[in-house]
């Protein structure tokens, strides 16, 4: 056969091939290249994700911590754009959501079930999208030793028609990691309007990256997810007397891991690290918990003692971050945590850069039962708003005074 028939035949049967997976909504190879996960044009939420080769890999990243937020940005030439986030859905019957952004308009409420399709992409140009997952059923997300947990989004790469080139992304010169249960991680909210989430946000004005680490129903010591629970308590003591001494447990702890998968949030040198290299540490950590601890009546004495052993190892684990410590905002553990900050104070008066902050009161009494209007134990959208306008003045403050 004639050369330039095998050519045009060839050509047909892609254009065919092409068609098809489109009209079925499937990713076709031949459509264009594909942008991995360890290119620089992505971007992910520091302390959030895994990958296929502990915190790297090629093949994909995956996280199950709501807030968690990937950036991917590209340069699109070609008359007909296209772009299509290739995932691994999770077994059945889980179903977490993601919402996304592609220059500056938002899509909600989208589940992670299968590759998605960014039908906004329409014209040449350059275009940056995030991606955020917004929740999860609180179940089955942590997973044990060798076994990942089933209730994840796992992000392979993004898809690009053949016009279409990535181009490296910008990433914050800082981070925070923002720690807590079921109010931090947003339930009673709606899409992207936790305080955690609206903090993060305030804080990228600052060249902050930020990683949400919340679950709910954890606490100090308390377990975390739908009880009876697979999510270990954030640093947990047993034994102690009057709130001293008692012995930490590392397998039932938190705090340096990212998932029961042996992935440590920590780096070589026992440092905390965004994503598993060295020198990664965050610049700020904000810690809200206690509330769990005080409704399921956790050991009063370990829970005094967890605190006060916990910032110690962090400051070791962070050694110039802003380290402080939120009142739950129903009020719950206040005066223990109080205590525990003034007496690390005293016996560290070099170190400035640990604190309380205490939103009051006043809040609390705005979240109390009959309250509607802001929510109750879980603050409802006005509620996460009202919170995060008062904390963020408190948190800047804090970042102003010390430096960079």
């Amino acid at each position: 056969m004639h050369p330039h028939y095998c050519r045009t035949s060839t050509a047909i049967l892609i254009l065919l091939i092409n068609y098809a997976c489109a009209a079925m909504d499937i990713p076709s190879e031949a459509t264009g290249t594909t942008i991995p996960v360890d290119h620089p044009a992505f971007v992910f939420s520091p302390g959030n994700w895994v990958g296929d080769d502990g915190r790297r890999g090629s093949l994909y990243r995956q996280t199950w911590n709501s807030g968690a937020y990937l950036r991917v940005s590209w340069e699109s030439h070609g008359p007909n754009p296209t772009a299509r986030l290739l995932l691994d859905p999770p077994p059945e019957p889980f179903r977490p959501f993601i919402a996304y952004c592609l220059d500056g308009i938002w899509r909600s409420r989208l589940p992670a079930t299968r590759d998605i399709v960014i039908p906004e992409v329409t014209k040449p140009g350059h275009h940056t999208l995030t991606l955020v997952l917004h929740q999860s059923e609180q179940r089955a997300r942590w997973g044990g030793l060798g076994v990942s947990g089933h209730n994840v989004v796992r992000v392979k790469g993004l898809q690009l028609d053949p016009g279409s080139v990535p181009i490296p992304a910008t990433r914050g010169k800082r981070w925070a990691l923002i720690i807590g249960d079921s109010i931090t991680e947003g339930i009673g909210a709606s899409e992207l309007a936790s305080y955690a989430y609206l903090t993060g946000t305030a804080l990228q004005s600052k060249d902050f990256e930020f990683g949400i680490s919340a679950c709910g129903w954890n606490g100090w010591i308390n377990r975390g997810d739908n009880p009876p629970g697979d999510v270990p308590g954030y640093f947990v003591v047993t034994g102690s007397t009057n709130g001293l001494d008692g012995t930490y447990q590392d397998s039932a702890s938190r705090w340096n891991k990212i998932d029961g998968n042996g992935h440590s949030l920590l780096d070589a040198t026992g440092r905390i690290s965004a994503y598993g290299g060295t020198g990664q540490e965050p610049s700020l950590m904000l810690i809200n918990l206690g509330t769990n601890d005080a409704l399921h009546h956790s050991n009063q004495s370990d829970t005094r003692a967890s605190m006060a052993r916990a910032l110690v190892t962090l400051r070791a684990a962070a050694p110039r971050a802003n380290i402080a410590l939120l009142v739950p905002f129903g009020q719950f553990y206040g005066a223990e945590i109080k205590g525990v900050i003034d007496a690390y104070c005293a016996s560290h008066p070099d170190d400035h850069k640990v604190s309380v902050i205490d939103l009051g009161i006043p809040l609390s009494k705005t979240l109390g039962e009959g309250n509607s209007l802001f929510g109750n134990l879980h603050p409802n959208d006005r509620g996460h708003a009202n919170i995060a306008a008062m904390l963020v003045p408190q948190i800047m403050a804090r970042l102003d005074a010390s430096g960079p």
